[in-house]
């Protein structure tokens, strides 16, 4: 019996690390490739349907920001390359969890935070799924 109870904490060990593996994985080829997702990015259904839950109606579907709150706030949009030129991993989360309220080109932009609604690999997923939202 103890045999197995030390197979089943190695098991649990080497799934978690491999967990924080692959989320390790995922922050350094945001960084090294400025936000962009990896060649062959598909993104899972759950991540999609988060964005549209959490993002879709500022950002819009297509990370155009073409809403109703997008157009009149400003947003800028995802899919252009300008949205992410100086767009940090670190800004990006700081951005999502912690919020933003700022006036950028005479329209007020206020984003509430999710620090108490989304986990810090959550918003590693959205970050990655609006990268690869740029044409």
């Amino acid at each position: 019996m103890h045999r197995s109870f030390a197979l089943s904490r190695a098991r649990a060990l080497a799934l978690a690390l491999a967990s924080l593996f692959v989320t390790l994985l995922a922050s350094q080829v945001l960084l090294a490739e400025g936000l962009a997702p990896p060649a062959g990015y598909k993104p899972d259904k759950k991540t999609k349907r988060l964005y549209e839950a959490k993002c879709a109606t500022c950002h819009g579907d297509d990370g155009r920001a073409k809403t109703e709150l997008g157009l009149e706030m400003g947003i800028a949009d995802m899919t252009k390359s300008a949205y992410w030129k100086d767009l940090t991993l670190e800004g990006a989360r700081k951005s999502v969890l912690e919020g933003i309220k700022r006036v950028q080109q005479g329209k007020e932009q206020e984003m509430k935070p999710f620090k108490d609604r989304l986990t810090v690999d959550q918003v590693d997923a959205l970050v990655l799924y609006s990268a690869s939202l740029k044409k």
